[in-house]
């Protein structure tokens, strides 16, 4: 997918393009973006992503909010009076850290379609804030670890400020997820959390515990081998947009999710008043419905 922008092509997240515009530090958008001399991005994302490149500044080409987690930009560019925009993953919704994204009017739109499918309508995040706060505060006050599968970059530090405001309590993370949790402080997102490995670690270890692990080790075996170490019950979550559909090897899956559900999406496209219409990252064909602009629809 590419922009073009006077005599120079934008490419949208990924390193084909004379410049390469980084919608967010999540690594499938960052396919051959890292050896680029000429990007767009915002600082937290190239923070985060530890991108090399010069940021690259062109006339008619602005950034604005999308949401989904720290950084993350939609693109506008215009030619020849025609305003074009790709969002790059988003979230309408606030959540604990990130504002909700912005929805500008625009001829030619590239939308997500991650949660395209009308099945998904996510709870409210509020409620869904709630629930795995009493879960977890439950559980734990029971005296039991809680072991939370997570990506680690966007929903683990999400996940920290939950569990600091609403369970008073700071998670142990892994070291990769530290270094995330670190970029997000130091442009202004305090999240108390331990690091696994340290002195503090060590010692909150010796009582029940919450600890943030990356996806692959949220399943119920990885709790057993977690009980078996420190001769303690140890309960599994998740979160994730996913929990709504699919069975998880988990004692509870939570749909909390930053991207936009089917309502919003379909929200997003009336309101920008799009002429043209492409998806990428699933099937948008349920979000055009009976809008009368003739869309062209794309699925990458």
């Amino acid at each position: 997918m590419q922009f073009p922008c006077g005599d120079v092509t934008i490419a949208l997240d990924h390193g084909n393009g004379d410049v390469s515009f980084v919608s967010h530090a999540h690594s499938d958008h960052l396919n051959g973006v890292r050896r680029k001399e000429k990007i767009i991005a915002s600082e937290e994302t190239i923070a985060l992503a530890e991108l090399k490149g010069t940021q690259h500044n062109l006339q008619n080409v602005k950034l604005i909010n999308a949401g989904h987690i720290l950084g993350a930009r939609q693109i506008i560019v215009e030619n020849d009076g025609s305003k074009a925009v790709y969002t790059g993953d988003i979230c309408l919704r606030d959540n604990l850290i990130a504002k909700g994204a912005d929805i500008v009017e625009c001829d030619h739109l590239i939308i997500e379609a991650t949660y395209a499918d009308p099945f998904y309508k996510f709870p409210p995040y509020e409620e869904v804030c709630e629930q795995m706060a009493k879960w977890i505060k439950e559980n734990y006050e029971k005296g039991a670890n809680i072991v939370i599968g997570c990506y680690e970059l966007g929903k683990a530090q999400e996940l920290v400020k939950l569990l600091n405001n609403y369970c008073n309590i700071a998670p142990l993370v892994n070291e990769k997820t530290n270094r995330f949790c670190e970029v997000y402080e130091k442009f202004g997102v305090k999240l108390d959390h331990v690091l696994i490995g340290s002195d503090e670690a060590e010692e909150m270890m010796k009582k029940p515990f919450v600890a943030l692990v990356p996806m692959r080790n949220g399943k119920r075996y990885f709790a057993r081998k977690i009980a078996e170490a420190f001769n303690r019950e140890t309960l599994v979550a998740i979160a994730t947009g996913w929990a709504m559909r699919y069975g998880f090897n988990v004692d509870m899956a939570f749909p909390l999710s930053d991207h936009a559900d089917h309502h919003d999406l379909k929200y997003y496209i009336e309101q920008s008043n799009a002429k043209e219409v492409e998806f990428f990252s699933g099937d948008g064909s349920s979000l055009l419905g009976n809008k009368p602009l003739n869309p062209r629809l794309s699925i990458f």
